[in-house]
């Protein structure tokens, strides 16, 4: 095997220092597209199919989510999101995160091709075509005639024994295909599913109402306190019932509350804080970002940003002036010297 000619540099050392020659601006472009372009890489692609990168501009990602439990589950991951960001530029390229009301329609092109190709692939079967093949008994064509006789309008009846007919057909061209009836309530399911579309429906919503039963209770649990109590939780599925129980309980508060247990209940559901960390600041900054959703009293007058958020400029202010009544000496020493 021949070997390598000596002194030739690797590609990977090459390209970041050919970008440093160009300057600093086209090297800083180039480390955000490459953030944007390996964004499921960094987040990992269940996230990346429901919450999409923008752009990256002034030191904000801005990212668009599909709904309002993936903004969520954004907000509750940002400081780990902004990290695996700058670990992967290999520098600090992100301070925060911010949330985009629009998105470009090429942005999904892919991922929807994908889709569609898919669906493509598999055949389509017309099943209303091959339910009309299937033959009734002469049982369910008497059982059929039995349920419109008591309806005063023939076109009702008509349409009535039409439509079991046609369920009675459908029910046997699943028979025909494996279907099995449902251990729980008898219903016809599919052979790959172990209960019918309404057994899980049900399971399911019996499923989400131990989730809110427990966040009632707990508000500021997370999915893994969640979890001993109903194991079948997911982050997904808590963030959906925690946005929920929000807009249901923002709704009977009134926007100027701010010391009602109702008031702070829903602060430390929204900001998953416990009693011990809920602090004014807190509840005043939680309670101005969720101002559109609460009920408003007459008259109510909806607070300016900076007098529920303090501006950077006016804290450093602040902080300069207390800085100076701390330390008196060293202001009177600067005068005497001037």
């Amino acid at each position: 095997m021949a070997k390598r000619t000596p002194g030739l540099e690797k590609v990977v050392s090459i390209i970041p220092k050919a970008l440093h020659e160009l300057g600093s601006k086209q090297e800083r472009e180039f480390y955000q597209h490459w953030v944007l372009w390996h964004w499921a890489d960094i987040v990992g692609e269940a996230y990346a199919q429901n919450v999409k990168a923008v752009r990256i501009e002034r030191g904000s990602l801005y990212v668009y989510c599909r709904n309002a439990a993936w903004s969520n589950e954004t907000r509750y991951q940002m400081p780990r999101i902004i990290q695996q960001v700058n670990n992967y530029a290999g520098g600090e390229m992100v301070k925060e995160i911010r949330f985009s009301r629009s998105w470009r329609e090429e942005d999904w092109a892919p991922q929807r091709a994908d889709e569609e190709r898919a669906e493509k692939e598999v055949p389509e079967v017309n099943v209303g075509r091959e339910r009309a093949k299937m033959v009734l008994t002469p049982d369910d064509l008497a059982a059929a005639e039995k349920i419109g006789s008591g309806t005063e309008d023939e076109d009702i009846a008509l349409k009535v024994r039409q439509l079991y007919r046609k369920d009675r057909q459908l029910d046997k061209l699943r028979l025909a295909r494996g279907w099995k009836p449902c251990p729980t309530c008898g219903r016809l399911r599919p052979p790959q599913a172990a209960a019918c579309s309404h057994c899980r429906r049900q399971a399911g919503e019996d499923i989400r109402a131990r989730v809110r039963a427990v966040l009632r209770d707990i508000p500021w649990a997370r999915c893994k306190e969640v979890c001993e109590y109903v194991p079948e939780c997911t982050p997904q599925l808590l963030n959906e019932q925690r946005a929920a129980l929000v807009q249901l309980m923002a709704s009977k508060v009134a926007a100027n509350d701010r010391m009602s247990m109702e008031a702070k209940t829903l602060v430390m559901l929204y900001r998953c804080l416990p009693p011990d960390k809920l602090t004014d600041e807190a509840v005043k900054r939680a309670l101005y970002e969720l101002r559109f959703s609460m009920y408003w009293p007459p008259g109510y007058t909806p607070p300016k940003r900076y007098e529920a958020i303090p501006l950077r400029r006016a804290a450093k202010r602040q902080y300069g002036k207390g800085h100076q009544e701390d330390h008196p000496k060293s202001s009177g020493a600067s005068e005497e010297k001037g």
